[in-house]
């Protein structure tokens, strides 16, 4: 169904009342200012919308997704390096190809004078293996400024990386009401419910035992939705999980 529909079918006041969602939160979600909502609470409030109006929102989640992706993303920036120009040398070149013609034709009509013409060309030749030294140098000065910025925006990009795939938290979102027990297997703190609330808890490693499967488990990167009404029995531990059987 589509949001702006909904919307205008039922009053923000309505909602509110009806999924307990605050105001504020719904007037996010139909402005679709999704930078505001964190995922866990957004997919959380989208649930419980569509269980107590028995709709389906699911376009709304995929356009969240797509949202919040293209604003986290990093854009790598081109690194422009212009080019040295050094017309110098060439200018350099050329006088010194008069130099040396007017130095054959100076040794030709004064053939006992060579010794100034030769100091002047001995110059010359070291001022332009001085301005080749110089480019060469700048040139390395450049190359050597672009390969530092490429190295620190790779670190950039792999710190990125790293921080979105790291496991901090779990969220249990109930689809009808459930008994459940959780245990922090880092901390050995228990936590006990019979709800319909969604809960969310810190923590990497975790054993949970539940009433039933109707319900989803959002941990890193998976959607766990048992979607049975037997007991179930998770562990979930370094990023993975597994569903087990005997322990109490």
């Amino acid at each position: 169904m589509n949001v702006d529909k909904f919307f205008e079918q039922h009053s923000i006041e309505e909602i509110s009342k009806k999924t307990k969602i605050s105001p504020i939160s719904l007037r996010f979600i139909k402005n679709k200012e999704f930078e505001k909502i964190p995922r866990v609470k957004f997919i959380g409030f989208i649930r419980l919308i569509e269980r107590e109006y028995g709709i389906d929102l699911s376009e709304l989640i995929e356009e969240y997704n797509s949202t919040v992706k293209n604003q986290s993303s990093p854009t790598p920036q081109k690194i422009k390096v212009q080019k040295k120009e050094t017309p110098i040398i060439l200018y350099i070149l050329i006088a010194l190809t008069l130099l040396i013609s007017g130095a054959i034709l100076y040794k030709t009509t004064q053939p006992t004078k060579t010794a100034p013409i030769k100091n002047n060309l001995e110059f010359s030749i070291a001022e332009n293996n001085a301005s080749t030294i110089t480019t060469q140098n700048d040139m390395s000065i450049i190359e050597n400024n672009l390969t530092y910025k490429i190295e620190e925006e790779n670190t950039s990009l792999e710190e990125n990386k790293t921080k979105k795939i790291s496991i901090n938290e779990i969220t249990i979102i109930p689809k009808e009401k459930v008994w459940y027990r959780i245990i922090n297997l880092d901390t050995n703190k228990t936590y006990e419910y019979l709800t319909t609330k969604i809960h969310s808890f810190k923590g990497k490693n975790f054993y949970i035992k539940l009433g039933h499967g109707n319900v989803t488990i959002e941990y890193g990167d998976y959607n766990i939705t048992p979607n049975t009404k037997k007991i179930v029995k998770i562990l979930l531990k370094n990023g993975k999980y597994e569903y087990v059987k005997g322990l109490k």
